[in-house]
């Protein structure tokens, strides 16, 4: 089963996807593109400090993690 992405993960994508298409028709900078570019670092920086938007192992696997 596919674990579902976390919110970091999903504003990475979408960052991601933002900066493609800036890369590949760079006239948009004029649009509000440029500004969700801008919008969405400075929510992968605050999901960075933040625990509960970063990326979670499964409750199964939690365990693994701590036996040496």
């Amino acid at each position: 089963m596919p674990l579902e992405l976390s919110i970091l993960e999903k504003l990475e994508i979408a960052h991601r996807l933002v900066a493609e298409v800036l890369g590949r028709a760079p006239h948009l900078y004029d649009c509000r593109l440029d500004q969700a570019l801008l919008v969405l670092e400075l929510s992968i920086k605050r999901a960075h400090r933040s625990p509960h938007m970063r990326m979670r192992l499964p409750p199964d696997r939690r365990e693994e993690t701590f036996l040496f």
